[in-house]
């Protein structure tokens, strides 16, 4: 049997000794994601002994990080969520400015191995029907809101930088890989394209990035109040950087997506509204070219969503209405 297949109980049963530890019992019947969107973390759901119920997320940096980027520290997804958290508890420990659950208890290692939090109860229905727009809009509104400066000489905060210098940096160290996918001719296009993207939003001030902006990272309650969890990407940079993700991994109808990108554009006119499109396209280039990075690393040539992922860089680079469907 490989060793590797017993890693998951095994985390399992760490995350459970934990909340042992701390007087918490596991809450059976709980369905939760069993590991964070890029399988740093795991979840328990748990209760205390007044009927208090927490969730326990217990960080598990992978055994084998030959497929993240170089200049990923695996250990800094742990000490990301831990420092944001811990910065939360000092600004805004009633999480009236960013809505996100209570930290109730975080461990004092470095890198941390485990937070505590509060279990936020959703409300019942598919997230179709109990994530609306409104409530993403606010968030991002939110996030974009809050003032960098309290960030700023922070310790033992590696923030990540999502603005598109970083971008372009990313990319040049996949060139060996990626190259092999896309060839010389992308190649040049996309550094022809990183080059005009900077020139339109170099000038715009950062903000603060989620940097995993999705669906299954906003949990609605059972008033309608959104509340963002997993902060293990947290940054500062591009403000369309979240609208992006968002955008792009959502598997709602097009006709959705179309509505949610018209309501992105409405508020922003001329310049204004090239930059948010540069912003935008930035963003999914450096996804787009990071998916092909990693096929390829995995499956070689034989990568089954290599010519999606192509087609998708190709919209990216050329934008209008290749990208943005009216």
């Amino acid at each position: 049997m490989n060793p590797a297949s017993n890693e998951p109980l095994a985390h399992l049963e760490e995350a459970r000794a934990i909340a042992a530890s701390l007087g918490l019992e596991e809450q059976d019947g709980i369905r939760l994601r069993p590991v964070s969107g890029h399988n740093s973390s795991l979840l328990l759901p748990c209760r205390g002994p007044t009927g208090k119920d927490f969730v326990l997320k217990l960080f598990v940096p992978p055994a084998d990080s030959r497929f993240y980027p170089a200049e990923v520290r695996v250990d800094d997804y742990a000490r990301r969520e831990a420092a944001f958290y811990r910065f939360l508890d000092s600004v805004d420990p009633e999480r009236l400015e960013i809505p996100a659950p209570r930290t109730v208890w975080i461990d004092s290692k470095d890198p941390p191995r485990w937070v505590l939090l509060e279990w936020i109860h959703g409300a019942v229905g598919p997230t179709e029907e109990v994530l609306g727009q409104d409530q993403i809009f606010d968030l991002l509104s939110r996030l974009r809101s809050l003032p960098l400066d309290r960030l700023a000489g922070r310790r033992d905060f590696p923030l990540n930088h999502w603005d598109v210098v970083s971008y372009l940096d990313r990319v040049r160290l996949m060139y060996e890989t990626v190259l092999q996918v896309i060839g010389e001719r992308r190649w040049r296009s996309v550094m022809d394209f990183f080059d005009e993207a900077l020139r339109w939003t170099e000038a715009r001030p950062p903000t603060l990035v989620h940097g995993d902006f999705t669906e299954t990272n906003i949990l609605v309650d059972a008033e309608g109040a959104p509340f963002l969890i997993d902060f293990e990407r947290i940054g500062v940079g591009n403000e369309d950087h979240d609208f992006a993700w968002l955008w792009l991994h959502s598997t709602r109808s097009l006709d959705w997506k179309r509505s949610l990108l018209a309501r992105y554009f409405g508020t922003r006119f001329g310049s204004d509204r090239i930059k948010a499109e540069w912003g935008i396209r930035a963003a999914l280039v450096y996804l787009a070219l990071r998916r092909l990075r990693f096929g390829f690393l995995t499956h070689a040539e034989r990568d089954p969503l290599a010519s999606r992922n192509v087609a998708l860089l190709d919209a990216c680079l050329v934008g209008g209405r290749e990208l943005f469907p009216s």
